[in-house]
C-alpha cells in the first residue's frame, strides 16, 4: 500500500504483485484505524486506489525503528525411544 500497489474494483482489492494477498476486510480495518484511504483512481480499469494517510506513513516508519521478533524455529523434538512391548503374564 506503501508503494500505491493496491487498489479496488467492486470492493475487491487488486495488487500489482500478485504473490501478496489483501483481503478488503484488511483494507476496512486499517480504514477505521485511519492508516489508509480511498481515492479515485484514473485508471479506467480500477475504482480508487489506497493510500497511506499521514498516520499510516508515521505507524509505518515507527514500526522500522523497531527491533525484529526473533525467528521461530522449525525443528522439531527429539524422537521419543520405542515403548517397550507389553507381555502377559500367566
Amino acid at each position: 500500500m506503501a508503494r500505491g500497489d493496491v487498489s479496488i474494483t467492486g470492493d475487491k482489492p487488486y495488487l500489482r504483485h500478485e504473490d501478496i494477498r489483501v483481503s478488503i476486510s484488511t483494507i476496512r480495518a486499517l480504514e477505521n484505524r485511519g492508516l489508509v484511504s480511498r481515492e479515485d483512481c484514473p485508471d479506467h480499469f480500477r475504482d480508487q486506489r489506497v493510500q497511506l494517510t499521514s498516520a499510516g506513513r508515521r505507524d509505518l516508519a515507527a514500526s522500522f525503528a523497531q527491533p525484529r521478533p526473533t525467528a521461530l524455529t522449525t525443528t522439531q523434538p527429539a524422537a521419543l525411544p520405542p515403548a517397550a512391548a507389553a507381555s502377559r503374564s500367566r
